[in-house]
């Protein structure tokens, strides 16, 4: 299970960011450069409890095999996954190396946190872009009987992009997807 630490992951835009709208449905996502870097979020409601979420995500490597674009999730240490995301053809794929944290908010969110970490376990050359400026959190909120997912990611997608906002969209909607997918369930609303 993801260790339970008390590091903050990414540095949050400040709550009077200007966020420019790429899609609404079926997730909406959202980003900015508010921080100096690209981040983008996407939000959807999923079809299952919180406590489904929060307990399905904490074991993802276990789950991997439901999601549509993870290829390879490795558990290299309780808190630390090594990731291999599945690109279109034309793109290598793209595998990133994470410390999770976990923490509960004053609102009752649960958060997943992460960096990226080098670990002597995960592959050197695994024939993937390694991307090592992605970091971001998963939020997990009741709303009604389902979850409110919002995944916010610092969106460097790495090099030979030439135009990044269709791998965002593409990203926000297809992490949401996958944990909807991963879950059991599917998304019910942006």
């Amino acid at each position: 299970m993801i260790a339970l630490l008390a590091a903050a992951a990414l540095a949050l835009p400040p709550a009077n960011a200007s966020w420019t709208s790429l899609t609404t449905s079926p997730v909406r996502i959202d980003c900015t450069d508010a921080t100096g870097r690209k981040v983008c979020r996407s939000t959807g409601v999923i079809g299952v409890p919180v406590a489904t979420a929060v307990a399905t995500f904490a074991e993802l490597d276990k789950h991997q095999a439901k999601m549509a674009k993870i290829s390879r999730i490795v558990r290299l240490a309780p808190d630390t996954l090594y990731v291999v995301m599945d690109y279109p053809l034309l793109f290598s794929d793209r595998s990133y190396v994470a410390k999770f944290t976990r923490r509960t908010d004053a609102d009752g969110s649960e958060v997943f946190g992460w960096v990226p970490v080098v670990h002597a376990d995960a592959p050197a050359d695994d024939g993937t872009v390694r991307l090592e400026r992605l970091e971001g959190e998963w939020r997990f909120k009741a709303e009604g009987t389902n979850t409110r997912v919002t995944y916010v990611w610092d969106a460097d997608p790495g090099p030979n992009i030439p135009d990044a906002n269709p791998v965002y969209k593409q990203a926000g909607t297809l992490a949401v997807e996958d944990m909807a997918n991963a879950c059991g369930t599917k998304i019910v609303s942006p």
